[in-house]
């Protein structure tokens, strides 16, 4: 009898499975970027390490980074001619003010403040630069005791020891003084000028139920 090799007839013999394809090569890893390095800090400013940090530490450090800021800033400035910088969280330095009755341009006496500095003494004990005196007189005026319009015959400061005293002005103010107050009186007539009444000089007069008491020091 004779052999088939072969698949009986209407039967089909099975295909050879496909090879499977290969795998791809396997890609070379990525290096993982590295942070930049920073370089620290000039100065004394400390460099901020990484990891938690309390609020004391941060508060700390960034205190320490402004300090460093303005030492430079002030170096810098110093370096080109000026005088060093001060801090503005330095206090402010220490002011006398003084209230100054003055004759203005037109004629018309009118009040202004100016800040003295007291550049000098001690922090318990500020003082003013020294300023010359020509003398000084103490007056008493009685209660109700009021003058009529006029200049100061010469720049003098005034203070009050007792009572209170008002000035009035061409304008139709005035300025109430209380014991402990003062002010420079400078409202001169102008040179070359006639005096008007209705024009140059102030009105003073005593207030309230105690005599008025003032001391006149010349300059």
């Amino acid at each position: 009898m004779p052999c088939f090799f072969g698949a009986p007839e209407g039967e089909v013999d099975d295909p050879a499975p496909e090879p499977e394809p290969a795998a791809p090569d396997p890609l070379p890893p990525v290096p993982e970027e590295e942070e930049p390095a920073v370089p620290p800090p000039e100065g004394d400013a400390p460099v901020l390490s990484p990891g938690p940090r309390s609020h004391a530490d941060i508060r700390k450090a960034l205190a320490t980074r402004e300090s460093a800021a303005v030492k430079a800033v002030s170096f810098m400035h110093t370096s080109l001619g000026g005088k060093p910088e001060t801090s503005k969280l330095r206090a402010a330095m220490p002011t006398f003010t003084k209230v100054v009755l003055y004759t203005d341009r037109d004629g018309r006496a009118r009040f202004r403040e100016e800040a003295v500095a007291l550049t000098e003494g001690t922090p318990q004990a500020r003082l003013s630069a020294l300023m010359p005196s020509g003398g000084y007189q103490l007056r008493e005026s009685p209660v109700g005791f009021r003058s009529e319009f006029h200049c100061t015959p010469k720049p003098q400061w005034v203070f009050i020891l007792g009572g209170e005293m008002e000035i009035g002005l061409q304008d139709g103010t005035s300025r109430v003084f209380p014991p402990g107050g003062h002010f420079y009186s400078a409202d001169v007539l102008p040179e070359g000028a006639v005096f008007d009444p209705k024009l140059h000089g102030h009105w003073s007069r005593q207030r309230g139920a105690e005599p008025l008491v003032t001391l006149f020091v010349k300059t």
